[in-house]
């Protein structure tokens, strides 16, 4: 009784349990594949074995017989059986019917008193390290049994044979306990530290997160008060101004603009990450949003020769937050204007679709590639190619508009072809009077 409880008290008996425990399916068919080469091996090292001088008095018809057996099923049960039938079932399966067959083996070759009892040790043991522990006790009670069994069937003493039945089976026993130990120490082991990883790595991303909202937070009032005196200077200054003086404040304010813009994306980022991201949704008729989007993004678009073209029922009523609706729309037609060549064209159309309003801003500009598009809505993912390496941003806007969708209680979607052009989609639930 002490020592299971000293047993209990050092962790031997949760490593003892855990052993066994393969995270997923696919690390059962890694096993299944492995297991594969094994037979093959063993069957073909089999058969040169007996060729050896030791091997003349074993009856080689009958394992000629076996190792035919043993290809056969091989076949079947890795190369014809569906590959949706496998996991820890499966395995459990091929190790009974192995077992079976290494039961032929060692009946046909001295039984208890010969050497190929090792296989029972070895097929015992892999049970042991990679399987549950209910599937491994009824293991090594199966091989226990066909031991005895052997014994009982064999030729000579009997109190000879079932002494060597019961050396063999405590073995097999003591064996299959310090495997379970070991592999279960290690399964432990590895969880701690895939525990201790993932603990860093959320301590870490929570101190960036509040990094990046207090930096862009603290920078955010002295880039609009940049911004305020830009836009004063313009207006009592503007007609003393040279041509050069008017460049340099253009352009500085422009820059301006997309530095409040990115500190405003990065503390959107970080209310997100923290759950902290607050939408009013209220009913939001879609042509009043539009058609103030379409005008804030006017001269962008006549700059490069690009038309914006409304269609559908915009007369729809969407529940959704108004300013966080425009900024979703001002993303994606807002990329469009960025990535379509000088005389292209911008749709934005709105669809009704049950309970749910469907918007879609469609270019025909570069497109985007399959690969690409997987990773489109993930934060600071751009796309890298000769035709966007001119174009600047931040790789934020669609990670924002996805989570701004997403929780107005929407959805949202691309399609794309390379060369030909993009389509953005998004559905938000349709106010109903």
């Amino acid at each position: 009784m002490n020592l299971m409880v000293q047993f209990s008290k050092s962790g031997l008996l949760n490593s003892f349990i855990s052993a066994g425990r393969v995270g997923n399916e696919d690390s059962y068919k890694r096993f299944e594949r492995l297991s594969e080469i094994f037979t093959w091996s063993a069957v073909i090292l089999g058969v040169l074995i007996i060729q050896l001088p030791f091997g003349d008095n074993l009856n080689k018809t009958a394992i000629y017989f076996l190792a035919g057996g043993v290809v056969l099923f091989a076949f079947i049960w890795y190369h014809l059986l569906p590959k949706k039938f496998s996991g820890v079932t499966k395995r459990f399966i091929y190790s009974l019917i192995t077992i079976v067959f290494i039961a032929a083996i060692v009946h046909y070759t001295n039984g208890v008193r010969g050497y190929t009892i090792f296989f029972y040790f070895l097929s015992s043991l892999s049970v042991a390290m990679t399987m549950p522990l209910a599937n491994t006790v009824f293991v090594i009670l199966f091989v226990g049994g066909l031991i005895y069994l052997e014994a009982f069937l064999m030729q000579g003493e009997v109190a000879v044979n079932f002494s060597l039945a019961t050396l063999h089976f405590w073995a097999l026993i003591l064996i299959a306990f310090y495997a379970r130990l070991e592999s279960g120490e290690a399964t432990l082991a590895k969880k701690r530290e895939e525990q201790i990883t993932l603990d860093k790595e959320k301590m870490v991303g929570k101190l960036k997160d509040e990094f990046v909202f207090i930096i862009s937070h603290e920078l955010k009032q002295p880039a609009t008060a940049i911004k305020g005196y830009i836009e004063e200077i313009f207006s009592k200054y503007s007609n003393t101004l040279g041509a050069e003086a008017k460049e340099v404040l253009e352009f500085t304010d422009i820059n301006s603009t997309r530095l409040s813009k990115l500190l405003e994306d990065l503390l959107d980022v970080s209310r997100i990450e923290k759950g902290s991201l607050k939408v009013n949704s209220q009913d939001v008729f879609l042509k009043e949003v539009i058609s103030e989007v379409l005008s804030n993004l006017f001269f962008d678009a006549r700059n490069k020769k690009i038309s914006l073209i409304q269609r559908g029922d915009a007369d729809t009523a969407v529940r959704a937050d108004s300013d966080r609706l425009k900024e979703v729309l001002t993303n994606l037609v807002g990329n469009g204007v960025k990535y379509t060549p000088e005389g292209g064209q911008i749709v934005i159309e709105v669809k009704n679709e049950g309970e749910f309003a469907s918007v879609s801003v469609s270019d025909n500009g570069i497109g985007i590639s399959p690969e690409d598009q997987k990773h489109l809505f993930e934060k600071f993912y751009r796309v890298e190619n000769e035709q966007t390496k001119s174009v600047k941003g931040s790789g934020l806007g669609l990670f924002i508009t996805r989570n701004l969708v997403e929780k107005m209680g929407g959805e949202i979607g691309v399609n794309s072809k390379v060369g030909v052009g993009t389509m953005f989609y998004f559905k938000l639930p349709r106010y109903r009077w």
